[in-house]
């Protein structure tokens, strides 16, 4: 018998967790709703307009976004109701951090910063590791697609009372093709080929820099181009209405988060699009 691929997987979950998700649930009550009221057009997650924003992967040359089918719309709502209810344990920087989250990425424009869970992965200790060929055993980063567990947290700041903003995924696949992922091709998928790791903390310090560059920084090049992320803006307050998928938050300014509602132009790009977001 031949094996699912990991798109049909989590879609087969999904299905199943259909069977405990409460009726109360944000997304997937309201997809219902809307289905019943006006069923010739979507609600705003399931109808992106928007162009993917920075880093837009060669892979979808000529490709646009639109609205997505009933079932693939609901299904994805399950997704993002599943993976709130998840995340929703770690509503702060601070609370991530004292439960093994680990900061790989300081705030930065667009994005935030980035936490994921690395467990006792230390590569300066493992001689296998290959930053030219990298893999994380142990960690949340692999080859497997889970719409409610996204392998990134982020948030609106540095500090421990920084509130959490958005999810990222992040899924080894091949240099040319993104990962099955979300449902009906709204979800595009970006890569950032080259980043630079300190050696001591593991955290970001350069993008797309010199060998020579990054051992300056107390770093090490990997090579990240088998490796696909992609964005789900879905928290309450957070939203981006034009295209929920795209891969940075026009209000997570350089200087500092913009709420919704305090009058910054950038929520009008966020819900309405017209830009890029982010730098």
């Amino acid at each position: 018998m031949s094996t699912p691929s990991r798109g049909l997987r989590w879609r087969l979950v999904a299905i199943v967790a259909l069977l405990t998700v409460v009726a109360s649930s944000c997304y997937s009550a309201q997809v219902l709703q809307h289905e019943a009221n006006d069923p010739t057009t979507r609600p705003w997650w399931c109808m992106s307009t928007g162009n993917g924003g920075h880093h837009v992967d060669p892979a979808y040359a000529g490709q646009t976004k639109g609205m997505l089918s009933w079932s693939d719309c609901k299904l994805n709502s399950m997704g993002f109701d599943m993976a709130l209810s998840w995340a929703e344990q770690w509503p702060t920087l601070g609370d991530a951090e004292a439960d093994g989250w680990h900061r790989m990425v300081n705030y930065v424009e667009g994005m935030g910063p980035h936490h994921a869970r690395l467990g006792t992965f230390d590569p300066t200790n493992d001689p296998t590791f290959d930053p030219d060929d990298p893999l994380f055993p142990g960690t949340n980063i692999d080859d497997q697609f889970t719409s409610w567990e996204p392998e990134f947290l982020m948030y609106d700041g540095n500090g421990p009372d920084a509130e959490l903003v958005g999810f990222a995924w992040f899924v080894l696949g091949t240099e040319t093709t993104p990962p099955d992922g979300f449902a009906g091709g709204n979800d595009w998928w970006h890569r950032h080929e080259s980043l630079c790791f300190t050696n001591d903390s593991f955290l970001v310090v350069g993008e797309n820099i010199t060998d020579s560059a990054c051992t300056s920084r107390g770093g090490t090049n990997l090579d990240l181009s088998k490796y696909w992320m992609s964005h789900a803006w879905i928290v309450d307050g957070w939203q981006t209405k034009a295209d929920v998928f795209t891969n940075h938050h026009p209000c997570l300014h350089a200087g500092g988060p913009a709420t919704h509602g305090d009058g910054d132009p950038c929520w009008d790009e966020a819900d309405n699009g017209g830009g890029h977001g982010g730098h």
